[in-house]
């Protein structure tokens, strides 16, 4: 068993990413099977992945327009940036008991450990472009909404990409810490709510101090939130720090991630 675990341990990252590859299909059946359970017995079904940044956005934008005197189409600010927070932390839930929750399949049959959650990441992507899709098409149109629907809207893909490699980088570190640690699970949903307090999700940068946005922009998720913030609600570009800072996040995040995961993977079975 030692010298397989240490044969494992050397393994390259080309290596391990063939064999999640070659899971494909078991990732394929985890996300439909999940998805299935999710809305098992529901009757609006997915409608209801699309209720809830509805009434979160409306709620926000009523108490910021009535408190702060917001401007026309804040509604618009708070949906770009609301679906893609909510995908990102759901993420982090999801993913922090993903390995614990597969504990009885893990000991029955092999199966590379990442599989667990990047199958719930990508369960949460799909409910989110969904999402994202419909709000935009069925809302855009709306005055109120003032959905602009310009060329800057095809940076997108670039942002869905940055988001999800921040998902799965810090997923996969929040699933292994939480093997060892399990009362990590119970600290991590106070931490996304302090951290998105700290972003600038639901309030445009602008609006803070002039003396703090230096300190907003320095969070990590900030450049990740603006690549949305900007093509759906601003209709323009990123700017290139932005967009510089969300490239970078996104791949010492996934890197570090799956550095992390592949560093512990073979040990976490005897943890469990």
């Amino acid at each position: 068993m030692s010298q397989v675990v240490e044969w494992n341990a050397n393994r390259g990252a080309a290596s391990r990413i063939a064999e999640v590859w070659s899971f494909r299909e078991v990732i394929k059946n985890f996300v439909s099977q999940d998805l299935k359970v999710k809305y098992r017995r529901s009757t609006l079904g997915f409608v209801w992945s699309l209720l809830n940044p509805l009434l979160q956005m409306t709620v926000i934008s009523i108490v910021f327009s009535l408190l702060f005197r917001m401007e026309t189409g804040y509604a618009l600010y708070v949906l770009s940036g609301i679906l893609p927070w909510s995908f990102f932390a759901t993420s982090m839930d999801g993913c922090a008991m993903s390995i614990v929750s597969a504990e009885s399949m893990i000991r029955r049959q092999y199966f590379p450990k990442l599989v667990f959650p990047l199958s719930f990441v990508l369960q949460n992507l799909i409910t989110f472009v969904l999402s994202l899709t419909v709000l935009m098409i069925t809302l855009g149109p709306l005055p109120f909404v003032g959905l602009k629907f310009s060329a800057a809207l095809l940076i997108l893909p670039l942002s869905f990409v940055c988001i999800v490699s921040v998902a799965i980088g810090l997923g996969a570190i929040v699933a292994v810490i939480t093997v060892f640690f399990r009362d990590v699970q119970h600290l991590i949903t106070v931490f996304l709510s302090a951290w998105f307090y700290l972003t600038p999700v639901i309030y445009p940068l602008e609006k803070m101090p002039h003396r703090y946005q230096y300190f907003f922009k320095l969070n990590p998720m900030f450049g990740i939130i603006e690549m949305f913030h900007r093509p759906i609600y601003y209709a323009t570009l990123p700017t290139m720090l932005e967009m510089t800072s969300a490239i970078l996040v996104a791949a010492v995040s996934l890197t570090v991630g799956l550095y992390v995961f592949w560093r512990y993977e073979d040990s976490l079975i005897f943890a469990l």
